[in-house]
């Protein structure tokens, strides 16, 4: 069997704040065939990406306990732990994890299925290496925009509460208001940036 790479020097606990160089996310690789994780770990990595693999779901839950992964990639057929049940258990450990399932069987209908359960997308492999750059994008911004939506509700709802009354409204809470504003930029950017994700719905099978 092929030597599983591990790229060590990448994978680093939680706690570390050693700089490290700017990637275009973190991804783990959950597949059961050593040289796809392989192919894949070799692929992403030459495209910037900060990419781990494991070959098993419980080798990878125990990496997303250690690490904050932006996405994973999961073949769906595996033993013990198939990609659905592992991505149940890994939005629980990290809720923006964006999920991708990787399936050498599928349909419309099984794939709208595992979107329901959690999926950011389903694919079918083999898959085209060109397409995968272009969702693992798109997964990147759609967590980007999870992110900032939840915090401008958060920082609305407070400046709401704290200007209930006029004598309330202070520096501190005019600075959350230009925070706000920004916030609602960033977001209605990543909004226009994201309609590549319609192009991706429309043409999941490439």
């Amino acid at each position: 069997m092929a030597q599983l790479l591990e790229n060590t020097h990448i994978y680093r606990d939680k706690t570390t704040h050693t700089k490290e160089p700017v990637h275009k996310g973190k991804v783990l690789i959950v597949d059961d065939d050593v040289d796809v994780v392989n192919a894949m770990q070799a692929y992403l990595t030459a495209c910037n990406y900060m990419a781990v693999g494991c070959t098993s779901g419980k080798d990878a839950i125990e990496k997303l306990k250690a690490y904050d992964f932006d996405l994973m990639l999961t073949d769906l057929m595996m033993p013990e732990m198939n990609g659905i049940e592992l991505l149940k258990s890994a939005l629980e450990i990290n809720p923006h994890l964006m999920g991708i399932i990787l399936t050498g069987k599928g349909t419309l209908e099984t794939a709208t299925e595992m979107m329901k359960e959690g999926a950011f997308l389903c694919s079918l492999k083999p898959f085209n290496f060109k397409m995968m750059q272009l969702i693992l994008s798109c997964a990147i911004k759609a967590r980007q925009l999870k992110k900032l939506e939840e915090k401008y509700h958060l920082l609305t709802d407070e400046l709401t509460n704290n200007v209930g009354e006029l004598q309330n409204y202070n520096e501190t809470t005019a600075s959350k208001e230009l925070e706000i504003q920004e916030l609602k930029k960033k977001i209605e950017s990543l909004k226009e940036e994201l309609k590549c994700y319609e192009y991706l719905e429309k043409h999941w099978k490439l």
